[in-house]
Parts: structure tokens; sequence; C-alpha cells
């Protein structure tokens, strides 16, 4: 393997790879063992101490698919793996593929009883792990031979092509939701959606094999999904970047010393990230940044596009783990909004928006409601629950070859779009007015002394009320006074939570999103704040003391979320 950096490689007679639609009536590995044959010596998996072409990731999958094969049983089923941020997690999910079987990545900074509730869960036919996991995985699993190390397969396994039959259908990948209350849910996704999302990142992104592709995120998280096949089987180079060990300190002399062309990062870490930048015209590179969860408002994109190349341009891609992809607002290069405005979103091919009331019927259009996709290319459902399956996924009689998801987001529908209205689980009412705490946060960010904020609702008295925690950019003041004044004239009262409190960073999920549960926890935690016979306003504060040591204590816990 070199241990050089390249240029891209042209594709032959210097014309882009096609990807027909009729591929997503294939396999992934069908569709891999296509861009094979015409990148073989082109660097698909970038890192920092190998640089993987794509014959050497061939080989190397299809030796450990035929490990798999010698300790499994024949049949469907799924296989877990316990390594770094490194290529191995993408190898193992190829080589996983290949012996026609789900994948399912584990993170190893992920909690261990978490871990555990999930191959509880999943059930896996093995799972596999490199020497430094290997006491970690041996921990996790109660038959031994369960569980492979990847130091023991060696030129004993061919490394010759397989030839197992597949079918489109069958399941491709396991990604386990985020919740924070009950049962685990392991979201299934087929070969034939897999295919569709990478099909989604040649349509709208251009994918090809000049790209370079960030992947900044862990195989374990859905959003993964679009960077590893979107670059693989395009023909592009997936260039690794564990912010974990690196920290955001360290991107932007990544981004450009691996010239990195296509970038994804989280919103939030995105946010945090411009913050730390002086200058424009960077990262000239940069050909695309692709923003994935949270709510982009105007200053992300002011930022973004004070601090990049003018040659940049801009996608929010909405998306959930059991619809996938299902809209795109974009920024053109060189393109300017008004001030103040973001570009609405619109849904991709091959998903079909809805918005229902509460009792299923659609909306008229600019009506507000549940946001429904339907698609031929959803998740298959949740991993052995066979109930919570039917429960958020259903049919459509007019449309017999699709099936429909209610995501538990609420929007609205209109002539220029898709609005998001925040979460069904986060309307509230307050004094009788529904509230959305989305909207309030849209309102916190139009200050010029906000720069980051999260609005949660809490249980005081048997009454709901509304809590801000807000991150003041460096230099200014936190003066709750000023800051409710300022919401006046965009919020009616009723809507300006009654407590305001400082905070030196929000705590974020592994996924990049505003970890709420830790925020509720300080709520209800004896340090935290109480009434104690005050008013609302003398009950805000900055949070320190006993409530900065729980919420460190807590972020140490997600260190492995790659944000610092």
């Amino acid at each position: 393997m070199a241990e050089h950096l390249h240029d891209p490689a042209p594709d032959l007679n210097g014309r882009m790879m096609a990807f027909d639609r009729a591929e997503l009536e294939q396999t992934i590995p069908a569709r891999f063992d296509t861009v094979v044959r015409r990148y073989g010596s082109h660097v698909a998996i970038g890192g920092d101490r190998h640089r993987w072409t794509y014959d050497d990731v061939k080989r190397r999958s299809n030796q450990l698919a035929r490990a798999i094969l010698e300790h499994t049983q024949p049949g469907r089923g799924c296989v877990a793996y316990l390594v770094d941020h490194s290529p191995d997690m993408v190898i193992c999910a190829l080589a996983a593929l290949k012996a026609a079987k789900a994948f399912l990545c584990l993170h190893p900074g992920m909690p261990l009883a978490a871990q555990r509730d999930i191959l509880s869960d999943a059930a896996p036919d093995l799972l596999l792990t490199d020497a430094s996991h290997a006491p970690a995985a041996h921990d996790l699993v109660d038959d031994h031979r369960r569980v492979l190390l990847l130091e023991d397969i060696d030129a004993r396994y061919s490394a010759d092509a397989l030839h197992i039959p597949m079918d489109p259908g069958d399941p491709a990948a396991i990604f386990y939701t985020s919740g924070s209350t009950g049962r685990p849910k392991g979201v299934v996704k087929s070969h034939r959606t897999v295919l569709h999302r990478a099909w989604l990142c040649a349509r709208y992104d251009g994918v090809n094999s000049t790209d370079r592709q960030s992947l900044l995120t862990y195989c374990s998280f859905a959003s993964s999904e679009a960077d590893v096949f979107g670059a693989l089987l395009n023909g592009a180079t997936l260039e690794l970047y564990d912010a974990a060990s690196g920290g955001l300190g360290g991107l932007g002399a990544w981004i450009d010393k691996r010239r990195v062309t296509l970038l994804h990062p989280p919103v939030m870490l995105f946010r945090k990230y411009l913050s730390m930048l002086a200058g424009s015209g960077l990262h000239p590179s940069v050909r695309l940044v692709a923003l994935a969860g949270q709510t982009v408002v105007a200053s992300d994109v002011e930022q973004w596009r004070h601090h990049f190349a003018r040659s940049c341009a801009l996608r929010h891609r909405f998306s959930s783990t059991e619809a996938g992809h299902i809209a795109v607002a974009s920024v053109a290069p060189g393109e300017l909004l008004a001030p103040g405005t973001v570009p609405a979103p619109r849904p991709v091919a091959d998903k079909s928006l809805l918005v229902v009331d509460e009792d299923g019927q659609p909306v008229e259009q600019g009506g507000v409601g549940e946001l429904v996709v339907r698609s031929a290319f959803l998740a298959d459902g949740y991993w052995r629950q066979a109930s919570e399956t039917a429960k958020h996924f259903g049919t459509d009689l007019n449309f017999p070859d699709q099936r429909v998801f209610h995501t538990g987001d609420i929007g609205r529908l209109s002539s220029n779009g898709l609005e998001f209205l925040g979460r069904r689980d986060d309307q509230v009412k307050i004094r009788g007015y529904r509230v959305e705490t989305r909207e309030i946060e849209q309102a916190f960010l139009l200050l010029p002394m906000v720069n980051e904020v999260a609005v949660i609702t809490e249980l005081r008295q048997d009454a709901h009320s509304l809590a801000a925690f807000v991150v003041i950019k460096q230099g200014a003041l936190f003066q709750t006074d000023a800051l409710r004044a300022s919401l006046r004239s965009i919020l009616p009262q009723w809507k300006i939570p009654g407590r305001i409190h400082a905070i030196e960073s929000l705590p974020l999920t592994p996924t990049g999103k505003i970890d709420r549960l830790l925020l509720q926890q300080y709520l209800q935690a004896p340090s935290g704040p109480t009434n104690n016979g005050q008013t609302a306003q003398s009950s805000d504060r900055k949070v320190n003391g006993p409530t900065a040591k729980l919420i460190k204590r807590w972020k140490g816990l997600f260190a492995w979320a790659g944000i610092r």
C-alpha cells in the first residue's frame, strides 16, 4: 500500500463513471466490484498510516469474508465489529456484506452497558475485533468462539472473489438509534436502500473519482452511510479523520493536507469550527460542505460564506435513520442569499413528503402537521422488533410498491419547499398555548450576543415551563434582562423562557446533536437551579460550580463523539 498522497485518478477515457438506476437492483458487493474493475489502483481509503487502494480493499475484504463464513452458520444474520476509527471499520462492513451478512458497527467508546444492550438485542453471529479491543470483546460475548481477531486473518484465507447468492432486498446494515429511553432499536437497511443513498450522492453531489470525501463520524452512526458508500460506490477516496483524537483544532490542517473536496460535518460541530476560524477564502479544495442534523440558521450560512472559498457550495441534508435522505437545501458557489435567510429544503428524488394531522389525514398546503415519507427506499424496519416496525412503518394502497414512515417531525409544505418546525415530542403547552422549542431557539439565534442555544421544557408544580441554555459570544455579556427585552420584539411573552442559563458550551451526543437529556438531568439534579421562593428571573444563573462538574463528567462519557 502506498504511503504518500496521490492525485485522484481520472476515469477511463476521461469520463466519469455512471451510476445507472438499473444498478439499484443488485447488491452492494456487485456495485463495489464494478468500481474496483474501473479504479483498482486508485486510493479508496485514506488515513494517517496507510493508503488503501480499491484493489487492496477488495483483497482484504474477500479474505475477511471467507473467515466470517468459516466461523458462522450459513444463512442470513448479522456480523458486529468493534474497532477504532480506522480503515478497518470500513473493511469489516464490506466483508460482512460479501459474506451475505448485515454489518453492525459498535463504537469502542460507547458505555459498556449500551454496548451490551445492543449486542443483546442484535444477537450477532460473530463479533470482529482487533488485539487492542479483544479484552472488551471477550467481556461482551459469553461464547469466545464468537469473537474473531482481525490479526488472525492471513494468507490462508483466499483473496479471490466470492460468489454468494444475494438479493437486493437482503439486510445490509443495522444502525441503532440514539433514543434516550426504552429498548434499543436497530434500523435495518437493505442493499437496495444503501445503493439508492449512494446513487443520490452521485446525482445531487456529483461524487466521482476526483473527489476526496471526509468521514468524520463513526460507522455506528447512520450519517456515515452517505460518506462510506457515497464515496466507495462512486470511485472516490474516503478520507478518515478521528475528531475524538485530532480535535477541531486539527481539522483545518487535515482538510488542507488531504485536499478534501467533500466535507460532511454535523451542524453543531461545523458551527463550533466556524467560530474558531479567522480569514476568508479558506480550504480552497472543498467544493461542497454538506451539513447533517440540527437546524441551519442564517448566521451559519453567513459565516461559511465569509470563511470558505467562493467556489464552495453548501448543502443541508435532511435525513433520518429510518427514512434516509429526505430533503436537501442548497446554496450554489458564489450565491449570496438575502440577509437573515436560509434556503428552504426540497424533497430528493424518490421521496414523497406528506404532512398529516393527528388523525393521519393530509392537511392543506401550508398546514402544520407530522411529516410522513413515502418511498420504495426506506429502511426495512427495526431488527427483530416486528411490533415497533408496525407502529412506525405502514403501506399506502395507492402505491403498493412503496411504504410510508411516520417521522415524528412537525413541518409545513408550501410552494417554496419544506419547513421543519421541530419534533412532535418537543411540542408542549405553555399557559394553554402550543409551543415549539425549535422556534424559540431560532429566535435566540437572531440575537447578536448569542452563539448557541438549547431550549427545553421542564415540569414545575404540575405545569410545563421553558428553560434556555445559551452560549454567549466572546466579548458579550450575559444579561438576562437584555436577552428578554430583545426576545420581546420577536416572540410573545408566553414563549420567552422563564429561566435562562449561561453555559460555556452545549453538551453534545456522539452524533453531534445537543444532549437535551443531559440538560434535563441538570435541571433535575440537586445541585441544579430550584425555585426556593425566588422569581424566575432571579433564578437565572451561569452554569458553573457543581453544575459545570456534572456536565463535565457527562461530557467525558461522550468524548468519543469527536467534538472538543
